[in-house]
């Protein structure tokens, strides 16, 4: 005789003693920055056992080509002189801007799940968030910055 399993319902695995409340990886995005953050979301997304994990999985990828298409944009705009006045500072609030999108969405399918694994008895940790934001706040920037200069030196060698 086979179950009754409502569609989503979360369907937690191995990770599941990992999983945390989705509020955690959006409050990461703000100390440890956008790849810190869609990287922990994403392990959480399978933690909780999310029914939308794949399409949280596309979100983020589509979201780091949409960072780095902007943010090769707004390189190309700066530094050859077609926007005048127009500083890095600015350019870094317009990609903050747009990678919290993304950020949000997350939360927002994540909540979902969440609530409804915590429903169902799951359980989650709350000692790991503050030492993962703590991790992000040290490793998190050094983080971006590293990805980011990979691939500037991998499109600089495209480019010569």
């Amino acid at each position: 005789m086979t179950s009754y399993q409502i569609i989503d319902e979360p369907r937690p695995g191995l990770l599941s003693r990992l999983a945390v409340n989705p509020l955690w990886p959006l409050l990461g995005f703000i100390l440890g920055g956008v790849f810190f953050s869609w990287i922990w979301a994403v392990f959480n997304s399978f933690a909780l056992g999310s029914p939308t994990r794949v399409r949280e999985s596309v979100v983020v990828i589509l979201g780091a080509v949409g960072y780095f298409a902007l943010f090769f944009l707004m390189l190309i705009l700066v530094n050859s002189g077609l926007v005048e006045g127009l500083s890095h500072h600015y350019t870094r609030i317009l990609l903050v801007a747009v990678a919290l999108l993304p950020s949000y969405y997350l939360f927002q399918r994540q909540s979902t799940a969440f609530e409804l694994y915590e429903y169902f008895g799951g359980k989650t940790i709350n000692a790991l968030p503050l030492l993962i934001l703590g991790l992000g706040y040290l490793a998190g920037g050094k983080l971006q910055v590293a990805v980011i200069n990979t691939v500037m030196n991998g499109v600089a060698q495209w480019i010569h």
